[in-house]
């Protein structure tokens, strides 16, 4: 049955195609999808407001469900300039990235939206948006199911000092993995003070994570690339900061 949809989606990818059409990955309330954009005569036509990280309103036609979709109407909602800063570029490709690679195993609900929406918007207006990358990155993982446990450690609920990133739990200083949990070199010795850190990162207000970021940023940092790369793989805007 043919039929057409509206959504308001934001652009996480963009494709584009030898015939000079794109393939835009949307992220929605309702769900991830690609619908692809024909090559328009005007410059100011569809594939313009479908510019990456862009908050748009997209009408899209199907054959049937499973078809790939075709982008007919674009409404540009709002672009966010700020984003094209060098300081916060790399970070919006970092959330844009990570929403998609999370959202293709770990299909998420509005929520998700919602979060990568605010964090664009946050990299958009913030003088640091390093410290909203980082928070954001770590909200999105724990929306997908996948941060770790970092209230104590696993083993005695003592204070914890480091983190299993196999086991997706943190570790006193006393308490080692057991057979079958990570082998030692995946435990990162992190301290008491950046693990309170990353607590506050995953499991404090959003605001005060942003307002308030690691001292040790390169650490954190670090530890976020391990983390992502054993329960996740490999995101390249993530192994590309310079940080």
């Amino acid at each position: 049955m043919r039929r057409t949809e509206v959504h308001d989606a934001l652009v996480l990818r963009r494709h584009p195609l030898p015939s000079g059409d794109v393939v835009a990955t949307l992220l929605t309330p309702e769900g991830k999808w690609r619908a692809v954009a024909r090559k328009g005569r005007l410059p100011g036509g569809n594939l313009a407001r479908l510019s990456l990280f862009h908050d748009v309103t997209v009408q899209v036609w199907r054959r049937r469900d499973d078809d790939l979709g075709l982008i007919t109407q674009v409404r540009l909602n709002g672009a966010l300039s700020g984003l094209a800063r060098p300081e916060a570029y790399p970070f919006a490709h970092l959330l844009a990235e990570l929403a998609d690679v999370l959202t293709a195993e770990h299909p998420m609900d509005e929520r998700c939206y919602a979060l990568v929406a605010s964090g664009l918007r946050g990299l958009h207006a913030h003088d640091d948006p390093e410290s909203v990358a980082l928070a954001y990155a770590w909200r999105l993982l724990a929306l997908a199911g996948l941060a770790p446990d970092v209230r104590a450690c696993a083993r005695c609920g003592g204070a914890a000092s480091r983190l299993d990133v196999a086991a997706g739990h943190a570790l006193c200083g006393d308490c080692g993995p057991v057979a079958g949990d990570a082998a030692g070199d995946a435990v990162l010795m992190l301290g008491p003070g950046t693990m309170a850190e990353l607590r506050d990162l995953l499991l404090g207000p959003l605001g005060d994570a942003v307002r308030k970021p690691p001292a040790d940023r390169r650490r954190h940092w670090s530890t976020l690339r391990r983390y992502v790369r054993w329960h996740v793989g490999t995101v390249r805007a993530l192994e590309g900061l310079p940080c």
